[in-house]
């Protein structure tokens, strides 16, 4: 099998690479086409998951394949964009048609439920498996979330529990192939778009939390210039979580853990969501009672 009967068998199935009213061209040309209508604002991102950095060597393709794409969508989500499609660049060390039909059963699966099709990509033979995906979406023109908005007497929220994603990481770190309980928020983590829509016109500021709670809304306040102080008691942590490590564990992994991709958000009131928290004059995150490392997950 070459490369060009791999993508066709394993990319260009109609399941995967699907049609929608913003793709008038997707795989088969050397770009695909996309159609915004002039009331609307593309919006794009990029992520790179490295094998043995993003997820554990030996985990299952279809696993990687549905985070991938989610952990990737969760950026249109953290600016309240409608997913319209997305590219796929990957780097294999071998070519095991096992291995790819899995993975595409997976890229199928999430791309059906967050009607995203595949438009297109590249394939590459090299010595560490590395997925690369450029998500596209569209917004009204302004009324994407941004970073920068948080005003002093707004409140903090967010979207749902956190710390699954980081109490997972050491059970999928011992056993790659599992996908059940806290391990299933790791593979398949739930890309907050409809959330999103529902606090756009209230929200003032926005993020999605990938990298710890303290750290990203440290971005918050930086691109606002103002500080938080969040009470560790209004945190939401799933029941899961607290069983398997405690309250105390459970919280430090809500706080400085990271990839749980639920959203992180300002507004002066909000009938959705968790408020955790308030903003206030200064420059960063501040929570009651606790001493907490200002860094989560960094590359470098």
């Amino acid at each position: 099998m070459n490369e060009f009967q791999l993508i066709k068998q394993y990319f260009q199935q109609t399941a995967l690479a699907f049609s929608n009213e913003y793709a008038s061209q997707g795989i088969g040309d050397d770009c695909a086409s996309i159609l915004i209508p002039s009331d609307y604002e593309l919006q794009f991102s990029i992520d790179t998951l490295v094998e043995g950095v993003h997820f554990p060597k030996n985990a299952n393709p279809f696993d990687i394949a549905t985070r991938a794409v989610a952990v990737s969508i969760s950026d249109l989500a953290a600016m309240a964009a409608t997913p319209i499609g997305f590219t796929l660049a990957i780097t294999l060390p071998e070519l095991n048609e096992v291995w790819l039909k899995s993975f595409s059963e997976g890229l199928t699966q999430a791309a059906q439920f967050y009607q995203c099709p595949l438009m297109g990509g590249d394939t590459t033979k090299g010595p560490n498996l590395v997925i690369s995906l450029q998500v596209h979406g569209v917004t009204k023109k302004g009324e994407s979330l941004k970073r920068s908005g948080a005003k002093t007497g707004d409140n903090v929220y967010v979207s749902g529990p956190l710390g699954d994603g980081a109490g997972a990481l050491s059970l999928v770190l011992e056993n790659p192939r599992l996908n059940t309980g806290l391990a299933k928020q790791f593979y398949s983590p739930l890309a907050q778009v409809e959330f999103a829509q529902t606090i756009k016109t209230y929200a003032t500021s926005c993020l999605d939390i990938s990298d710890g709670l303290v750290q990203d809304l440290n971005h918050l306040c930086t691109s606002g210039t103002v500080g938080m102080k969040i009470n560790p008691a209004d945190i939401p942590l799933s029941d899961l979580l607290v069983a398997t490590y405690g309250k105390e564990q459970a919280l430090q992994y809500a706080l400085e853990g990271g990839d749980d991709y639920q959203l992180a958000y300002t507004a002066k009131h909000c009938e959705h969501g968790i408020c955790i928290g308030e903003v206030l004059k200064g420059n960063v995150v501040q929570v009651n009672g606790m001493e907490v490392k200002a860094g989560g997950y960094q590359h470098f």
